[in-house]
């Protein structure tokens, strides 16, 4: 047996840390892939990524320790091919430090999908949503954390036999009833806490779905009479967008498919009216999860609700524009809504340029288990552009 000094007690709260919190990654990791809801699975997800993003940050602080303090030297019986395998294994683990959380944050980014830290802000997306970037990074992300597991379990199996083939101090050196006890806490306690996400929405809810105002009439009535010259709407540089929160990050969406019925004019309001149909299974918002839910019965029932339309004939000044007063009607619930907007006019060319605040859950859109605003905010934001010519 030969003996060789203990690490500091910082290293060890250090190591024991990051060892805490990898086997906490490896426990939601695997309840998001057995969760029995979307949200329940948005939850775990995220709370996944918070934990990455730690790993990251504290993984920074014990390399800088790691390179202004010397490790203990090993025993001097070890044979050298061990000496070899422990200083291999050991840059390689900090190495998978730093490469995992940061192949998972592009991976994220990638999908149109930024990372919050625990839903207390959002961090900086370093890539541009990107389908093929993303099944790149989500499969080096994976390989990488196989390879983790295995070089980690390697790592413990040597320790052992160093504990009680060896009888060295191998493993004492780098244990404290303090350290064990955080690895205890942050792997035990961590996953009884962030794996308890979003469960008390797993049961079942009744979200068939059903009008709960009987809109058809507002629907299929015609456009209110108006002398105004009917809008040429450009459609190409036009658009429809919307944002919202997810997780602790926001992210935007486009309604690639819609037409309107636009006749305004500043000088006659009364006479004004605007009648917009979004194909409410045409949402883009870059990540197919996210585009799929969208299609559900909890939230636009593409299935029974095709449409969605937005109706006004009220409209009046504001300081900034104008405030077109309707009925938004959105799985045949009319409920009233406000678009702001303003209008710049060149001739006979047009540009409405509006906005629209919404209350998701005021419109019956995500219902069930997505009535939970801690995962998927409430307030949507929607922003219109519409280019357009008057006919001469």
């Amino acid at each position: 047996m030969s003996s060789t000094g203990h690490y500091n007690p910082t290293a060890k709260i250090l190591h024991w840390l990051v060892a805490g919190m990898i086997v906490l990654q490896f426990i939601l990791a695997k309840l998001a892939d057995l969760a029995p809801s979307n949200l329940r699975e948005l939850a775990l997800l995220a709370n996944h990524k918070s934990v990455g993003i730690t790993i990251l940050a504290v993984a920074v602080v014990r390399i800088i320790w790691r390179l202004r303090n010397t490790p203990p030297a090993l025993p001097t019986s070890m044979p050298k091919w061990q000496a070899t395998a422990s200083h291999v294994s050991h840059w390689s683990l900090y190495v998978l430090l730093f490469a995992i959380p940061i192949t998972g944050w592009l991976m994220s980014s990638a999908s149109a999908y930024s990372v919050s830290w625990f839903n207390l802000f959002q961090l900086p997306d370093f890539v541009a949503p990107n389908p093929e970037l993303k099944e790149i990074f989500e499969e080096t992300h994976e390989t990488l954390a196989k390879l983790l597991a295995v070089i980690a379990s390697i790592h413990i199996i040597a320790a052992l036999k160093h504990a009680v083939i060896d009888k060295d101090d191998i493993l004492s050196r780098m244990v404290s009833s303090i350290s064990l006890a955080l690895f205890v806490i942050v792997a035990a306690l961590g996953a009884a806490w962030l794996g308890n996400v979003g469960s008390s929405s797993d049961s079942t809810s009744d979200t068939t779905p059903g009008a709960a105002t009987d809109s058809s009439a507002v629907v299929e009535a015609p456009v209110a009479n108006s002398d105004l010259p009917m809008w040429q709407i450009d459609y190409t540089t036009s658009y429809i967008k919307f944002s919202g929160d997810q997780a602790g990050a926001e992210f935007e969406g486009v309604w690639e498919s819609w037409s309107a019925d636009l006749q305004f004019d500043a000088d006659n309001l009364d006479g004004s009216v605007i009648y917009v149909t979004v194909d409410t299974a045409s949402g883009n918002t870059q990540d197919a999860d996210r585009d799929g839910t969208l299609t559900d019965p909890e939230w636009f029932d593409t299935i029974n609700f095709p449409d969605a339309y937005f109706r006004a004939s009220d409209f009046s000044d504001s300081e900034d524009g104008y405030i077109a007063s309707g009925q938004l009607i959105i799985k045949g619930l009319a409920s009233p809504a406000q678009l702001l907007f303003t209008v710049a006019a060149d001739g006979d060319k047009r540009v409405l340029t509006g906005t629209a605040q919404l209350d998701r859950l005021a419109l019956g859109v995500g219902t069930g288990e997505w009535e939970d605003t801690e995962w998927v905010g409430k307030d949507v934001r929607v922003e219109v552009r519409i280019e357009a010519t008057l006919p001469r």
